[in-house]
């Protein structure tokens, strides 16, 4: 199959689109936190609660990284680009969910170590950075 002109133009916007959303995604993130330390919230600490939803924070996060890796490698072995972007679309999203959880515990019991799951999410976001190569590597073009 020959690589065509209009292949480095398609890879190059949506590589633009995965960053756009990897950025919202981050910024949501903050935006949770601070509503967490602007909104005063009764303080009705229950610890196992708290254990229990930061712990649960963890799980989506390490799922997101199983689901994209099984994903990219699916993109590479069938060479569509669009799975590249849901790989990266649906551990982010993961990853988002950690904060909501973090969100959850805040307003719930107040505890002071909800931002532990923001910590989580944060560090996730951080390492899913969208990297153009795997897009590179979905696609028929090759850079020479």
């Amino acid at each position: 199959m020959k690589p065509t002109e209009t292949d480095q133009p398609d890879i190059d916007a949506r590589y633009r689109t995965l960053l756009i959303l990897w950025f919202t995604i981050c910024m949501s993130v903050l935006m949770f936190l601070a509503l967490t330390r602007l909104a005063s919230v009764a303080a009705v600490e229950n610890r196992n609660l708290t254990l229990a939803l930061n712990t649960m924070g963890l799980l989506p996060v390490a799922l997101s990284f199983l689901l994209k890796q099984k994903t990219l490698a699916k993109s590479v072995a069938t060479q569509r680009l669009d799975l590249v972007q849901s790989a990266y679309v649906l551990s982010f999203a993961l990853c988002e969910s950690s904060a909501l959880l973090g969100l959850v515990d805040n307003f719930t019991t107040g505890s002071r170590y909800s931002y532990f799951a923001f910590v989580i999410a944060g560090i996730g976001l951080l390492l899913h950075f969208p990297q153009k190569q795997n897009l590179m590597n979905a696609s028929s073009y090759r850079q020479l």
